[in-house]
């Protein structure tokens, strides 16, 4: 069974150090870069989800890998849910990984997936998660499906910064996470298009928990602590209610949004089950 890893907003292919080396060799793996990120063209169009998904979709229809468990992270995790609804002979299953599910009554898209170098966040991380180690759900946009009112000063302050500069600050921000993981996430934040908050943003293209009645696949949720993460206990609990014996729910108490990042060895404990239920099943 392939594997597809979508990264969140301002991260890139950059971000899965844990990930790849743990099945390089032994199937396809493939991480994609978003529109804006790790370089790849921004076009002058909105950003939005449905375009992410379609983005990704011909990317793999080029790759011809066949159906793949799709592996997102916030931003990522709406976009691999849309692609399971918009291309489902691509998608053999679901990690959604503290997916973007955001609505209008909530208070903005997730905040930055890592710590926002240079903005101030309370003294804490992005978000002001209280440890430092990642996001939590962000400061409001305007126009909660708008562009998130972090992201302008989160690109503006690594700006002119070197990888190494970006990372050192990465590194005081979340001792906890390893320094293959701080370095990724340096890597991505360089090279984040500065134009991406400038653009107009639609992240309400779906309400992303409804729309799971019509995915068909298995689907692998991992959630934050409570007040940690983007995905609430009331939206877990409809998950299951409409996904039933397709859903497995792992919840990571004490955890925040970059759930690799902080507890990478019960992250790939869970997606080494979530790939050995999608190939039993393919």
């Amino acid at each position: 069974m392939p594997v597809v890893l979508l990264h969140g907003l301002t991260d890139s292919s950059t971000c899965w150090p844990t990930v790849l080396p743990r099945y390089a060799g032994a199937r396809p793996v493939v991480a994609l870069d978003a529109r804006g990120h790790g370089g790849t063209p921004l076009p002058d169009e909105p950003f939005t989800v449905g375009a992410l998904a379609a983005d990704a979709a011909e990317a793999l229809r080029a790759l011809d890998l066949g159906p793949a468990l799709v592996v997102g992270h916030s931003m990522g995790g709406v976009t691999a849910e849309e692609l399971a609804l918009t291309a489902p002979e691509l998608v053999a299953g679901l990690v959604l990984e503290d997916p973007a599910w955001r609505t209008a009554e909530a208070s903005g898209v997730d905040a930055a997936d890592g710590s926002v170098v240079g903005v101030a966040t309370g003294g804490a991380g992005a978000g002001g998660a209280p440890d430092g180690a990642g996001a939590a759900p962000g400061g409001a946009a305007q126009d909660p499906g708008g562009v998130p009112d972090w992201l302008g000063p989160a690109i503006a302050a690594v700006q002119g910064r070197t990888v190494e500069q970006i990372a050192a600050q990465g590194r005081l921000d979340n001792p906890a996470w390893s320094a293959a993981e701080v370095e990724g996430w340096a890597q991505a934040k360089a090279r984040v298009d500065p134009r991406l908050a400038e653009v107009p943003h639609d992240w309400l293209g779906r309400d992303w928990v409804e729309a799971l009645a019509d995915v068909r696949v298995p689907v692998t949720l991992l959630t934050a602590g409570p007040g940690l993460g983007v995905v609430s206990e009331r939206q877990a609990a409809r998950a299951a209610e409409l996904l039933g014996d397709r859903l497995t729910h792992v919840p990571f108490p004490g955890v925040g949004h970059n759930i690799r990042r902080e507890a990478p060895e019960q992250y790939l404990a869970v997606l080494d089950a979530a790939l050995a239920r999608a190939d039993a099943a393919a």
